[in-house]
């Protein structure tokens, strides 16, 4: 059976413990893309990403490790998700994907969390990856442009979905859905 996964961003302290917020694993549009994956039998999980308000790579990487396995064919990562996706994936060349989406990446271009998202890109990285696609909005905040244009300079067979009014693909921009993502997928 084909899985998915879905990983999630970074948020402010405040954010993550006020209680009338969801947890980033259900925030956004990502409730919506797992319900998708599961109506057409592809078993999709969100993990919660520890301490999100100051990630670290390690926790990242243990709880990551806990739900992927060589049934997962399709990775989405969404922000730091998508930094942390590009960095785990530079230490783990031989895995094979499908689909690696990358919906404004994130790679911590003034180091705002020390190392977490600190590595050099090597193209072996994405070999095998059989689609590798990215979406950005020209209207998000510069740290996503340039992280966009860092990784698009360093990987130059990426498909790229733009658009000029998504913002950070976030609730307050896109609503609950991501239909342009969907269609991506089951391209």
């Amino acid at each position: 059976m084909k899985n998915a996964l879905i990983l999630h961003g970074t948020c402010d302290k405040d954010e993550y413990f006020d209680l009338s917020y969801p947890s980033l694993s259900n925030s956004h549009w990502f409730p919506w893309l797992q319900k998708q994956f599961l109506c057409h039998d592809i078993l999709c999980q969100t993990p919660e990403m520890p301490k999100a308000y100051h990630p670290n790579y390690s926790d990242w990487k243990e709880t990551f490790e806990r739900v992927y396995n060589k049934d997962v064919k399709i990775i989405i990562g969404h922000s730091a998700g998508a930094g942390f996706m590009l960095k785990w994936l530079q230490n783990n060349p031989d895995v094979k994907l499908e689909k690696l989406i990358l919906v404004a990446p994130w790679l911590d271009p003034d180091k705002e969390y020390g190392n977490f998202l600190d590595f050099q890109m090597n193209k072996a990285a994405l070999n095998n990856i059989k689609k590798v696609v990215l979406f950005y909005s020209s209207d998000d905040e510069k740290e996503i442009i340039n992280s966009v244009d860092q990784i698009l300079s360093f990987y130059k067979n990426i498909k790229v979905q733009s658009f000029e009014d998504k913002g950070h693909f976030v609730y307050s921009t896109i609503g609950s859905t991501f239909s342009e993502l969907w269609k991506v997928i089951v391209q």
